[in-house]
């Protein structure tokens, strides 16, 4: 007897495709298949379900910061300069409050799985891994939180970076972050990056080539950081935007180096769009990586969030859809089949980079599902469509 049954639910892309009942048992899904009963049985009415979303790239402690701000920024240096002067009044109070009101309305719109970037330096110290750890801890019944230590400030330019990344470890942080533009030497940064993450054999998620310039191509040296560590499906890289700028026939080689370093990429377009291309006074550049490219060149593409209203992006509200709305947009991916894909960087793609299953709804995989009120999976994606319901390890969450 499953646990629980979601009978009449519906989980190809069409609407007037055919239904089925998932059984969920122990937290797992245990069977997909028509005529299930479980102790507690629940009709969707043929509405269509998903796998949870996983939010793979996302800040906590700088979240709901608008209104704090003692100016606008502009630039992303002005928004690495206000965040810098902000950080100094953090709390661990305030920061959780912040984070509290990003996890919650992650949930209710469907997400089942983040990543944060939690950030060290010598202003924070440890305090907001601190409070992102106990926050994961807290959260454990209604999402999965995966804790990246991110040294925003750089690696070499601050004092006890170093050894902050290293005690994050040592607490319980799960991956191992960067961002080489933000300190003299990208490759020494991601030299010590990987040593680390040798180390404690944690996977490795960087933010890299944030700009609009064609030569700051920080990802070769990813890719070859990647390979000589064995560490291939084993790294991410967020933001990659100044592959956008460079020529195609360049741009289609350092794909293929991507796809053959395993290497996932995460498109961040709500940040993205809104930092790049303001040098641009004719034609500005969209400001993302260069999606349909990597795809054709078989690099895993992710959909994240990154920020939300703050001085990196004043925008945003914890749904996940806002960023893939944007991609597809951006990206001119309208058809039924792209759209498709678009959902899919939320799930498989993300999975596949975040080591969190398949992200499909199959015997076997956490009971992590979302069910849309709709029969159609494309309304979910243009329409924002309301979330039903939604589990996780098999629970009720929403």
């Amino acid at each position: 007897m499953f646990d629980v049954v979601l009978n009449n639910v519906r989980l190809t892309s069409l609407k007037d495709g055919p239904t089925t009942d998932i059984g969920i048992k122990d937290g797992r899904i245990a069977a997909v298949e028509t005529g299930l009963k479980g102790t507690v049985n629940v009709d969707e009415g043929g509405r269509f379900a998903n796998s949870g979303f996983i939010e793979s790239h996302l800040h906590l402690e700088k979240a709901f910061l608008l209104d704090s701000m003692p100016r606008d920024a502009h630039t992303l240096a002005d928004a690495i300069d206000i965040t810098g002067e902000m950080k100094r009044g953090f709390t661990c109070e305030d920061m959780a409050r912040r984070a509290r009101k990003v996890l919650d309305r992650e949930i209710s719109f469907g997400t089942t799985a983040v990543r944060a970037h939690v950030e060290v330096d010598d202003t924070l110290q440890l305090k907001a891994m601190q409070t992102v750890l106990r926050l994961r801890e807290e959260y454990r019944d209604r999402l999965r939180l995966q804790v990246t230590v991110f040294p925003q400030e750089g690696i070499f330019r601050q004092g006890n970076v170093k050894q902050f990344m290293r005690a994050s470890l040592e607490m319980g942080a799960d991956v191992v972050g960067g961002i080489p533009y933000n300190d003299p030497d990208p490759v020494e940064h991601l030299d010590f990056v990987f040593a680390l993450a040798e180390e404690f054999h944690k996977p490795v998620d960087v933010h890299i080539d944030l700009s609009d310039n064609p030569e700051q191509l920080d990802i070769l040296s990813l890719a070859d950081h990647a390979i000589a560590h064995g560490m291939q499906g084993s790294v991410s890289a967020g933001h990659m935007t100044s592959l956008g700028s460079v020529p195609l026939d360049k741009a289609a080689r350092i794909a293929d180096r991507i796809a053959e370093a395993g290497i996932s990429v995460v498109c961040l377009p709500m940040t993205d769009v809104y930092l790049n291309g303001r040098d641009d006074l004719q034609a500005p550049r969209r400001g993302i990586m260069p999606v349909g490219l990597l795809q054709q060149h078989g690099v895993n593409v992710v959909v994240a969030t990154n920020n939300i209203q703050n001085a990196f992006t004043p925008f945003g509200n914890g749904d996940p859809l806002n960023a893939a709305n944007m991609l597809a947009e951006m990206a001119h991916f309208g058809s039924a089949e792209q759209q498709h894909d678009v959902m899919g960087m939320l799930t498989v793609n993300a999975a596949k980079a975040n080591h969190m299953g398949s992200g499909v709804i199959e015997k076997g995989q956490p009971a992590n599902i979302v069910v849309f009120d709709t029969p159609n999976e494309r309304d979910v994606l243009l329409e924002h469509t309301p979330v039903w319901m939604s589990f996780y390890e098999g629970k009720r969450v929403n």
